[in-house]
This record gives C-alpha cells, sequence and structure tokens, in this order.
C-alpha cells in the first residue's frame, strides 16, 4: 500500500495564469482557463489554480516552498493570513473511494489526482473567503448593534463605501473564481470519475460551504444598504434644515431692514 500528500496553500483572491508559466521549474503538462498543471518528477505535480491556490502532490515540502517564494516574488501582495488544506491518496485494494480525511483506488491515475487536487484548492480558498466574510459580518453585526443602541448612524458615506466595496470584490472573486460548480471534463467520460468527485465535494461540503458563503455575504450587503439608506436620509434631512434655516434668515433679515 502506497500513500501521497496532497498539500493546498491558498496565497493569492487570484492568480493570471499567463503570468506565472514560465516563473516555475516543472513542465507545463495540461493548461485550461482555471488551472496549470506542472510536472516535476515520474509523480510529483503542482496544480496552479486561478482563485489563487497551489496544490501539491508527493512533493517535498522544500520544493513547494522553493515555487511558492518565486511565486511571490514574481507577484507580490500575496494574502496575509494564507489558507491550508491536506489529504491523503492511497493506492490499495478495492474500489475507488473518499473516505473522510483520505482517498483510496487500486491505481491512483492523474485523472483522479487531478479531480482531488481541485477539491482540496476549492476548500481552502472557501476558508479564506469564510474567514473574510465572517469578519465582515462581524463588523456590520456590531455597527448594527450600535445603530440599535444609539439610534443613529455613527459614521459617513466614506467607510459604508469601502464595506460595500469589500463586499462587492469578495462576491466577485468568488463567483467568477472559485464557484466551479460544474463537474470536470473528466467526469463527463467516466461514470467512475463522476462518482469519485461528488463525494470528494461532498466530503468537503463545499456546495454547502458556498451557499452558506454566500448567504452571509448577503446578509452583510443587507446591513449595509439599510445603514448607507439612513445616511443618506440624515444627509437629505440636514440638507432640507440648513435651506429652511437660510429662509429664515433671509426673511429676518429683510425685515430687520
Amino acid at each position: 500500500m502506497s500513500s501521497y500528500a496532497l498539500n493546498a496553500y491558498n496565497l493569492y483572491d487570484s492568480i493570471r495564469l499567463k503570468s506565472i508559466r514560465n516563473i516555475l521549474a516543472g513542465k507545463i503538462i495540461h493548461t485550461a482557463p482555471h488551472e496549470v498543471q506542472l510536472q516535476y518528477g515520474d509523480n510529483n505535480y503542482l496544480f496552479v489554480y486561478r482563485f489563487g491556490c497551489l496544490v501539491s502532490f508527493n512533493m517535498p515540502k522544500e520544493d513547494v516552498d522553493r515555487e511558492t517564494e518565486k511565486l511571490r516574488a514574481a507577484l507580490g501582495n500575496a494574502i496575509p493570513e494564507p489558507t491550508t488544506e491536506s489529504f491523503t491518496m492511497t493506492e490499495t485494494e478495492g474500489s475507488t473511494r473518499v473516505e473522510y480525511d483520505y482517498a483510496a483506488s487500486r491505481k491512483l491515475t492523474l485523472d483522479l489526482i487531478r479531480l482531488t487536487a481541485l477539491t482540496l484548492g476549492q476548500s481552502a480558498a472557501l476558508e479564506y473567503f469564510e474567514i473574510r466574510a465572517e469578519r465582515m459580518l462581524h463588523e456590520t453585526s456590531n455597527l448594527m448593534g450600535n445603530l440599535a443602541k444609539v439610534g443613529a448612524v455613527p459614521f459617513g458615506n466614506k467607510r459604508l463605501l469601502k464595506i460595500i466595496g469589500s463586499t462587492a470584490s469578495t462576491r466577485q472573486n468568488i463567483i467568477s473564481n472559485v464557484s466551479i460548480l460544474d463537474p470536470p471534463e473528466e467526469t463527463w467520460k467516466s461514470k467512475e470519475l463522476g462518482k469519485f468527485f461528488e463525494e470528494l465535494q461532498n466530503n468537503f461540503d463545499i456546495a454547502l460551504r458556498f451557499r452558506t458563503l454566500d448567504r452571509k455575504l448577503t446578509l452583510v450587503q443587507d446591513n449595509i444598504e439599510i445603514m448607507a439608506d439612513l445616511t443618506t436620509s440624515r444627509r437629505t434631512i440636514f440638507v432640507e434644515a440648513l435651506i429652511v434655516l437660510l429662509i429664515v434668515m433671509e426673511l429676518a433679515t429683510a425685515l430687520f431692514r
């Protein structure tokens, strides 16, 4: 029985794959709009995904660290707290199957490895966005709590616009990059691969986590819109009061004269 480690490192919000093809040392064996596959030995692979994640298969840590540093040096501005995931693939007797912390098959084909790497990368990327969404939800919940206590919005439109922009950017990144929810092409050609991929996705709760994340971001956006409406209303009332005050001052001046 042979076991191989997969490790996912989510380094960026997104990566322009064309910009990294000449940076890494591995031999490119496959490219697609959302991923680049590189081979480093007879059974050593690195997968780079558009949504900012690297997944290594059976690669020494020092080799992965070296390639990661190349990306950081070339692309810069990596996320400050990268999220990671680990998984194991095992060659063993019996049918191809997915367990809680490993997948097993009589023969670990490149197709099986690719499907596992994609799911592991999605999971690491989703964890990064889950942390961001939780922080935004906590912040807006505190602001709504203060609104309930004080009865007024304690800041102006600039901060609200910043939060709105962050929320919109997060949703855009998730929808355009991470939510590759359609099964890859390999699963259309093989029932066994299709079943394997479905089990992987269910094991990491990819679809459920994506829906939960989307609901959290929707709640954040709803809270922001409420505060933005209140801020706009407050500003409108202030302008109207200022106009009335100017009219009163004009009338008072006229009467005095």
